[in-house]
């Protein structure tokens, strides 16, 4: 893998790039992942075996800068969209996301369909399961972190060693200063502000219901709802796309750490359907 840094209008943005083929496939991170270059990158390295593979790591993300500027959904869409533009990648493109990031794949595909080849949720945070959460809760400990300066730098540090033990034991010391620049940031904060505005607006919009789409689900460990209720929201929303599938892991919320080379086979084979026109309308479980 390789890294590409794209200079945009509010700053300088990280790309890991990896894999060749015509179908560019984008893997977007959920919400407060320190390095996505790194944290996907296993996956991306499978994925790789037959798709060019990029994970854009957005503003206050891996060694991306930081923006004070607004985290609506529509601006984050636009951000990855002129990224793509300025590596000139051609689209249609598979969106393959994690978590809350599957909320931008979604409003990709609203906004712009024809760039969107299929989408794949990697365990996806769908707009229903924030309903159950409480958002305005989880915003307000962000924030109380954020500020005074100390007490977000003084939490960093109790909390470090845990965060980067995911990542390989030589880089942690070298990504230590990114991710205690990245941690609990205000473009985190930004984002969390936005999440229950940008909900309504995907719901509003409805699922692009014509692109194919694929559910990796997890036992909902490492979610805030208990498994069971994690997994019927994501089916439920699922229902809406006419040509679907989906496939059930024994594994936590982040379970293309434990089992990437397994996710890429399904996703993989997904794909061949796709490309072939084999995906029968309601898919197959």
């Amino acid at each position: 893998m390789q890294d590409e840094y794209v200079k945009l209008e509010k700053g300088t943005v990280q790309v890991t790039r990896t894999g060749y083929g015509p179908t560019p496939l984008v893997l977007l991170s959920g919400f407060s992942t320190l390095f996505p270059g790194l944290e996907y990158g296993a996956l991306g390295t499978e994925l790789a075996k037959k798709f060019p593979v990029l994970i854009p790591s957005k503003f206050g993300y891996g060694y991306s800068d930081l923006t004070d500027a607004p985290r609506d959904v529509d601006a984050i869409v636009e951000e990855y969209r002129a990224v793509l533009s300025a590596l000139k990648v051609p689209t249609p493109v598979v969106l393959c996301a994690h978590s809350m990031g599957f909320l931008e794949a979604l409003r990709w595909a609203q906004k712009y369909p024809e760039e969107v080849a299929a989408l794949v949720g990697l365990d996806p945070a769908t707009p229903e399961v924030y309903q159950t959460f409480d958002l305005t809760g989880s915003q307000a400990r962000l924030e109380k972190i954020n500020r005074p300066e100390w007490k977000r730098r003084l939490t960093f540090r109790l909390m470090a060693s845990s965060m980067l033990s995911r990542y390989p034991a030589n880089l942690r010391r070298k990504l230590a200063p990114a991710a205690r620049r990245n941690f609990a940031c205000l473009t985190w904060v930004n984002e969390s502000r936005a999440l229950p505005e940008n909900v309504r607006t995907i719901s509003r919009a409805g699922a692009p219901a014509n692109i194919p789409a694929l559910f990796l689900l997890s036992n909902g460990k490492g979610t805030p709802i208990p498994g069971e209720e994690w997994r019927k929201h994501a089916l439920s929303y699922l229902e809406h796309f006419e040509s679907r599938q989906y496939e059930l892991f024994d594994l936590p919320h982040d379970l293309y750490y434990y089992q990437p080379q397994e996710l890429a086979e399904v996703i993989l084979d997904f794909l061949a359907q796709v490309q072939d026109g084999a995906l029968e309308k309601g898919g197959a479980e």
